[in-house]
């Protein structure tokens, strides 16, 4: 599976239209439940996507073949397609624009937060200014911390 090479001039318009018609695929796949996408789910047809290439940080290509060939942890908006988080500590902005109810503005934020303080659960989000209970729960399933799915 491939996923188009963003461009900084395409800017994140480009890139959240490919997540959404990517986000469409998947909840024709099963993804998701009857009611919606459940970003919480994993596909299982992949239950071990693995990076097979990637530009400017982000994973373009997926492998599905666990140990097939050498490869690594998804990355970037990609990560979502399969039930993924993205992490915040990890996350660029232009990966956290993709989010719901996150903008330039508050991905910019998140990270800023973040440099003066690494997240240590999801719920240190509220320390964003413009992020409170409402933005948080809206992203539950989507965001995560370290290791977590």
């Amino acid at each position: 599976m491939s996923f188009p090479k963003a461009r900084a001039s395409a800017g994140a318009v480009t890139t959240a239209l490919w997540l959404g018609a990517g986000l469409l695929l998947a909840a024709g796949l099963g993804f998701g439940n009857s009611s919606g996408f459940d970003p919480g789910s994993r596909h299982v047809a992949c239950p071990q996507p693995r990076e097979v290439a990637a530009a400017d940080g982000w994973t373009t290509e997926v492998s599905c073949v666990p140990g097939a060939i050498p490869s690594r942890d998804l990355r970037g908006p990609a990560r979502l397609l399969f039930g993924l988080t993205l992490d915040l500590n990890r996350a660029d902005a232009r990966a956290l624009e993709v989010l719901p109810r996150i903008g330039p503005r508050r991905a910019a934020a998140i990270v800023r937060a973040r440099e003066q303080a690494e997240f240590t659960s999801v719920e240190d989000l509220v320390r964003v200014r413009g992020i409170g209970p409402k933005t948080l729960e809206g992203l539950a399933g989507w965001v995560g911390v370290g290791g977590t799915r």
